[in-house]
């Protein structure tokens, strides 16, 4: 039992890590507050959802590569690796997810115009609207720009002061 409180305070001092997971909270958080100014509806399951203002993918992995940028420096492989492993998820969330999305929205457009010309009953309608595809997957650019500038922003503060 001893490795427990030494595992726990080596997860606790790693900047890196700590970075990363505040970002994440932080954006998550702040996802509710900036739908309620857009929408004027206070959500909260906005906090659990993905895709939205601003990107917490962004925002973690640009934390993440912050934060090794200080702690192991840029010329280092570990910082290397952050920043390919940032490129990805960036260009995964903003495009990849986002056309995936974009995709669910023409599918289920696509299976409500058939349920609705269907000769069935209103209740198989009802399923079937039940069963749609979530269509906020991914970010649109803004919002990856805005999630990476929290994020490089939290990087750079655990990085040096953590």
């Amino acid at each position: 039992m001893s490795n427990v409180p030494h595992f726990v305070h080596g997860l606790w001092s790693n900047s890196p890590l700590m970075a990363a997971l505040c970002a994440i909270l932080i954006t998550q958080a702040l996802k509710v507050p900036i739908h309620f100014v857009r929408t004027r509806l206070w959500d909260n399951h906005k906090v659990i959802d993905a895709g939205g203002m601003p990107s917490s993918h962004a925002a973690g992995v640009v934390a993440l590569a912050g934060a090794l940028w200080f702690v192991v420096g840029p010329q280092s492989p570990v910082f290397a690796t952050a920043v390919v492993f940032a490129a990805i998820v960036l260009y995964d969330a903003g495009g990849i997810r986002r056309h995936a999305g974009e995709h669910a929205t023409l599918l289920n457009r696509i299976a409500m115009e058939f349920a609705q010309r269907s000769t069935e009953e209103p209740a198989a309608t009802e399923h079937m609207e039940g069963e749609r595809l979530k269509e906020i997957l991914g970010h649109e650019p803004m919002e990856i720009f805005i999630g990476g500038l929290i994020g490089l922003v939290i990087g750079i503060c655990f990085g040096k002061w953590w």
